[in-house]
């Protein structure tokens, strides 16, 4: 089941077609997609589940120099080979003095950059420490944590056990200790602001025959991303600039700042705003472009390819990190290279193309559009008929509790104990005259 199903659902219930006015069809969908989020966040539902490999790093030692820049504020540092392309955003030791490492030089695999201040060193053993491990960024909850093999090896922890902050400030536990990790903690999450001014956008002279397009474009902050999107950090979107016409022989010219001393990549997106367009979501287009670039970035795609819809299929969609990543710490820390299974609650893509289709068992997908009825019957003051859809919405969650929990809900089930599962309360207590 797809975005214009619901749509389409809602129309007939409402007897109203959204899709003839632009401004009410966006309020829809915002509605639709806030139903949705809201259904992948509720309970640990089997299909709001997903398993991801993460790699995690055991520590790893360089010889290096290092000198502060005061004109840029940034400690530049050289090593003699190359570095990790895991260090972004970890912990490197100089001098027993633990250090975050800003981001690595694209074009020089040997150097990297420190944001702190530090005394200058010559040819010193340095080591980097990956403390903080971060988890995909549509990370909702964290369900499990574990090291999962193909084979029976004792050595191997598979599940590894949860601690709280709490209990690890309680028994401190060292940071520094290596070995096998047993233990799993959360740890505060790594978060980019997002920019808050629009690109600085124009058309500029091309070959003739890419039609015309009418465009508004946003771009975010990306950091940690020299390990490629799994190491990576993106921020919300920018605002939209003003729509840009381009014409038949014109192409696409964004202006960006280079952002060394922050150390932050940046990802452009477009959404076509013609009145006819192809596609309603927020698309790359560029490169993805490192902190030390800057200047005029010219960036081509044709009329023909919103028409036939290539466009959305070559380019990837805004994927709604919102600058949030959550963290975890292994005690102790690893001691070897391997990868973590990681459990968790995702958070499902937002609708947007009428051919998007829904993360949801498709017997079940009519529950999103109950509960988005239900907050447009209340928001037209229909509230009889919005009651209705809110039973509605209830009686699908039930349904989906029972079909797709984790766990057996906690209720009592009518039948004997081999049906009812498992007994989670006493099945008698004593009674008690009022």
């Amino acid at each position: 089941m797809n975005l214009q199903y619901i749509r389409q659902y809602i129309a007939n219930v409402t007897d109203y077609d959204a899709l003839a006015n632009s401004d009410y069809s966006g309020q829809l969908d915002d509605i639709i997609n806030e139903i949705y989020r809201q259904i992948f966040s509720e309970k640990p539902f089997t299909f709001a589940q997903k398993e991801v490999k993460v790699q995690v790093y055991t520590d790893a030692s360089v010889v290096a120099s290092g000198t502060y820049n005061g004109a840029t504020k940034l400690t530049i540092v050289t090593a003699t080979t190359d570095v990790p392309t895991w260090i972004e955003g970890n912990i490197v030791e100089i001098d027993n003095v633990e250090y975050d490492v800003l981001y690595c030089d694209r074009g020089l695999a040997t150097r990297f950059y420190l944001k702190d201040v530090v005394p200058t060193f010559t040819s010193l053993t340095i080591t980097f420490k990956q403390r903080f491990i971060r988890l995909p960024q549509d990370c909702v909850a964290i369900l499990q944590v574990s090291r999962r093999s193909m084979e029976i090896t004792p050595s191997d922890t598979g599940r590894m056990i949860p601690l709280t902050r709490y209990e690890d400030e309680y028994y401190n536990l060292p940071l520094d200790e290596k070995n096998l990790p047993q233990y799993w903690l959360p740890q505060d999450a790594d978060y980019v602001r997002a920019p808050s001014v629009p690109p600085q956008v124009s058309a500029t002279a091309t070959a003739a025959g890419q039609g015309e397009r009418t465009v508004s474009v946003a771009f975010t902050y990306v950091q940690y991303d020299l390990n490629g999107e799994a190491g990576e950090i993106e921020s919300g979107l920018s605002p939209f600039s003003e729509s840009v016409v381009l014409g038949d022989a014109q192409q696409l010219r964004v202006t960006i700042p280079a952002l060394t001393s922050q150390g932050l990549s940046r990802r452009i997106y477009i959404a076509n705003t013609a009145t006819d367009r192809q596609f309603d979501g927020f698309y790359r287009v560029g490169e993805l472009y490192p902190p030390t670039t800057g200047g005029n970035q010219d960036i081509d795609f044709t009329l023909d390819q919103f028409n036939n819809g290539t466009f959305v299929l070559d380019s990837t969609p805004y994927q709604y990190s919102d600058g949030y990543r959550q963290r975890i710490r292994l005690y102790p820390r690893q001691s070897e290279d391997f990868q973590l299974s990681v459990r968790y609650l995702f958070r499902p893509q937002p609708l947007f193309e009428s051919s998007d289709t829904l993360e949801l068992p498709s017997s079940h997908a009519l529950i999103v559009a109950y509960g988005s009825l239900f907050d447009i019957l209340n928001k037209h003051d229909n509230t009889q008929l919005a009651a209705m859809y809110k039973q509605k919405f209830d009686m699908e969650m039930i349904k989906l509790e029972q079909r797709f929990l984790t766990q057996m809900p906690r209720r009592f089930v009518k039948g004997f104990m081999q049906q009812s599962g498992v007994d989670t309360v006493p099945m008698f207590s004593p009674l008690k005259r009022i």
